[in-house]
Order: C-alpha cells, then sequence, then structure tokens
C-alpha cells in the first residue's frame, strides 16, 4: 500500500503520511513543553504575588493595632480625665452640702436670718483676689495688710468664725481686736443674721457681712485705703469719708449690685456647666467615628483576605496560537 502524501506544517515540502504525523507529534509535544513552562513561570509569580499580599496585609494588621491602641489610649485618658473631675466635682458639692446641711441643722430652732457662702475658704479667696497683699490668719481671725508699691496702706481685720446663731458680742470682741491690731477697717465675716438684718450692715463702725459678699466689701474698702493713703489725708478727712463709704456700702443701690454681680457669677457657672455638656458631646461623638473606624478597618481586612485565599479555577487552553502574557511570553 503506499503510503500518502502530506505537507509539511513546516517547510511546506511534501512528505509521507507517516512523516506527517511525526511532525505532527513533535509540534504536539513542543507546544505543550512551553505550555508547562508558561503554567510553572505563572504559578511561581502567583505565589510571589500572594506572598507581597500576605506581608502587606500583616504590616495594615499592625499598623491598624497601632492606631487602635493609639486610639484607645487617648479614649482612656480622657475618659479618666472626665471621671476624676466629675468625682471632685462630686466631692466638693456633697461637702459642701454636707456642711451646710450641719449648719442649718444648729440653726433651727435659733431664729434669725440666715446668709449664702458659709462653705467658702475666705482665706484662700482673698489671698488669690489680692496675692499682692499680706494675709495672716490666727485661729479664725485673718489680718489684711492693704500692700501699696511695697508699702503698708493700712490693715483690715476680718473675723470668719463658724457661727450657728447671732450674738451681739461678736461685734463688741472684733471691735477690741481691731482697737489692738490698730487696725483701719474690721469685718464680721458671718451666715448668721440678727432678725431684721440681711447680708450686709454696719455696726459700731464693724461691718458685718455674709461671707458670700466679704471679698466684693474688702476689695471695696481697700481702694478706699489706698486712695486714702496716697491723697494722704488727715483724720478728720478719713473719718468723713469712711462715714461717706459706710453709707454707700450700706445703701439699697450697693446690694442691689452685690445681688446683680452675684447672679452673674451664677451665670458664668451655668456657661461651665454648659461648656462641660458640649465637651461631653464632642466625646460621644468622637466615639461613633472611632467605631466606624474600626468597621472600616474590618473590611479592608476582609478584601485583603478575600484576595489572598481566592483560586483560579479556569482551566488552561491549548491551541495551534496559543495567547501569552507579555512577561512570560516564550521565545520559541
Amino acid at each position: 500500500m503506499v503510503d500518502a502524501v502530506e505537507r509539511c506544517p513546516w517547510c511546506g515540502n511534501k512528505i509521507t503520511h507517516s512523516k506527517f504525523v511525526q511532525i505532527q507529534d513533535a509540534i504536539r509535544k513542543e507546544e505543550q513543553r512551553k505550555l508547562d513552562a508558561l503554567q510553572k513561570a505563572f504559578d511561581a509569580e502567583r505565589a510571589k504575588i500572594a506572598k507581597q499580599i500576605e506581608i502587606a496585609r500583616q504590616e495594615a494588621e499592625k499598623l491598624r493595632r497601632k492606631e487602635i491602641a493609639e486610639i484607645r489610649l487617648i479614649l482612656q485618658k480622657d475618659r479618666e480625665t472626665a471621671i476624676l473631675k466629675k468625682e471632685a466635682e462630686f466631692a466638693r458639692e456633697r461637702d459642701a452640702m454636707q456642711k451646710k446641711i450641719a449648719q442649718m441643722s444648729r440653726r433651727v430652732g435659733k431664729g434669725g436670718e440666715i446668709a449664702d457662702g458659709a462653705e467658702i475658704d475666705l482665706y484662700d479667696d482673698l489671698r488669690g483676689a489680692f496675692p499682692e497683699d499680706q494675709i495672716a490668719k490666727v485661729k479664725g481671725t485673718m489680718v489684711h495688710d492693704v500692700r501699696y508699691k511695697n508699702k503698708s496702706a493700712g490693715k483690715i481685720v476680718i473675723d470668719c468664725r463658724p457661727r450657728a446663731a447671732w450674738q451681739h458680742a461678736f461685734v463688741t470682741k472684733l471691735r477690741e481686736v481691731q482697737s489692738d491690731l490698730g487696725a483701719e477697717h474690721a469685718v464680721l465675716a458671718t451666715p448668721v443674721f440678727p432678725s431684721g438684718k440681711k447680708e450686709l450692715f454696719v455696726d459700731a463702725g464693724i461691718v458685718v457681712v455674709a461671707p458670700a459678699r466679704v471679698r466684693a466689701v474688702v476689695e471695696i474698702l481697700r481702694k478706699a485705703m489706698i486712695a486714702m493713703y496716697v491723697a494722704k489725708l488727715s483724720d478728720a478727712e478719713r473719718a468723713d469719708k469712711l462715714g461717706q463709704l459706710f453709707k454707700f456700702i450700706t445703701s439699697s443701690g450697693f446690694k442691689r449690685k452685690l445681688t446683680e454681680a452675684s447672679d452673674l457669677a451664677k451665670e458664668a457657672l451655668q456657661i461651665d456647666v454648659e461648656e462641660k455638656r458640649a465637651h461631653d458631646n464632642v466625646w460621644k461623638k468622637r466615639g461613633t467615628v472611632l467605631s466606624r473606624i474600626k468597621h472600616v478597618l474590618g473590611e479592608i481586612d476582609t478584601d485583603v483576605a478575600a484576595i489572598v485565599e481566592a483560586r483560579d479555577t479556569t482551566p488552561p487552553q491549548s491551541s495551534g496560537t496559543v495567547l501569552r502574557p507579555a512577561a512570560f511570553r516564550v521565545k520559541s
């Protein structure tokens, strides 16, 4: 039997059928070898990319944990600061209320008027208001030395002992202390007043005033003392000015202004309360944003995991012409 004649797929010359079959088999083997080499290179590059993605994922996870730790630390510090502040405010309010309740309990049934400010620490209050002056405290009595250009412009003696009921002897004793010290003025700070008196009055030259009003009275007396010191007034002129000053501070207009100042102080405190409430809202919003950050980071983590864990299920195809990526094209 005569072998059929075929055309060589390489050179186009006539060849026998058996030779043609051998050549085709050789071509298939060569194409398969090239395809295997391409697949091996592709698998190696894929493994390399997967490793890079894993490294990137680990680095992102480290960064995420670090950022979360920093954010958590900031939140913890803010929370601890807020808690300590609230605890301090509560402790102050509780102590002040307990003190006021105890004082009012002792006064029940004793009559007279009760003024605000019994819980005020006058020594610290006056030292903070007039740091240039010299203020000494001895057994419930303060000696306030008013200073002008490092020189004494006179003294104010202040009796700030706690009292449960009013006695006129308080005025008499303070007058004696004023005389012994040679002080220009004497102030009796008391939360309890005699019947018919309230907040502020003058008795035998002694200014009797509620603790909450002491600083305002001392400031007025202090300014008058410095002005008289600078003007070098005579004793008669001082006595006349002092009478006018006492008349002013016991007037209804002055008391009205003191009340207005007190109301403004309460308004300022209310502003502080509102500011605190605003800070609470900011902290709440910050917590919400941080929760969203955590959620977004979780989504990123999920996306990266999906890339790393994905597997290509499409089988490679072979044809006479093999399409290969430019980076992996094998020369024939």
